[in-house]
């Protein structure tokens, strides 16, 4: 069932797991895919403790990411400062429950994020809340373009130019830089502006499994 109009404008944040299907292959090979699980579970629970004093409902699990709903009138500095300390539970937790067992590192570790702001319409699928909504399509299409011309895509966000004008430009802590990027079905495939978001720095050096063998030879 389609409800008849869109619910009130709601800010879709996308996030996902850089290089998942390389960590994945990585822990099946070495019989310990156990450990992704541990660690997902530790960000589902991280979520659920976060949900509430940060205004957000926990929308879809996307098999190695989430996809979050805020309301519109949520405070940027509020948003800002959920989105850092995910990152850093992210990078934490990451190099603890699963980057350690790896024998090789993946060449992009940690998370990308996604963010649009706009009505969604509600519906139910097999007795499940979807949502159907252009904000969904672009948060989703931000999120996977930001690893264009970007070596170095982790714990960044793309955010269309009207959320970072409404959420993020007058926060000092907010560094960002503007940029151009190519959606996938929108627009026409024409230049699409934004703005990236710099959220945590990259982690130190992590010790595989291959390396800690090798340090006790």
């Amino acid at each position: 069932m389609v409800t008849g109009r869109p619910t009130d404008e709601s800010l879709v944040v996308v996030f996902d797991m850089c290089s998942s299907s390389d960590i994945i292959e990585g822990l099946t090979l070495r019989g310990e895919v156990h450990r992704l699980k541990r660690f997902l579970t530790a960000v589902k629970r991280y979520l659920r403790h976060k949900a509430k004093g940060n205004r957000f409902s926990v929308y879809k699990f996307t098999g190695d990411g989430w996809i979050l709903l805020f309301p519109a009138d949520v405070d940027g500095a509020v948003l800002l400062s959920f989105l850092k300390g995910l990152c850093k539970f992210f990078q934490r937790e990451l190099k603890r429950k699963v980057l350690r067992y790896l024998d090789a590192m993946p060449h992009v570790i940690g998370v990308t994020l996604g963010l649009e702001r706009g009505p969604l319409l509600k519906t139910v699928m097999f007795g499940q809340r979807e949502y159907i909504g252009r904000a969904l399509n672009i948060a989703c299409r931000l999120q996977t373009a930001i690893k264009d011309k970007d070596k170095s895509p982790a714990y960044k966000a793309l955010v269309s130019n009207a959320v970072y004008n409404d959420y993020f430009r007058k926060l000092s802590g907010a560094r960002s830089k503007p940029v151009t990027r190519t959606l996938r079905n929108i627009r026409g495939g024409t230049a699409f502006k934004c703005h990236k978001l710099i959220l945590a720095r990259k982690g130190g050096r992590v010790l595989t499994a291959r390396s800690r063998r090798a340090r006790a030879a």
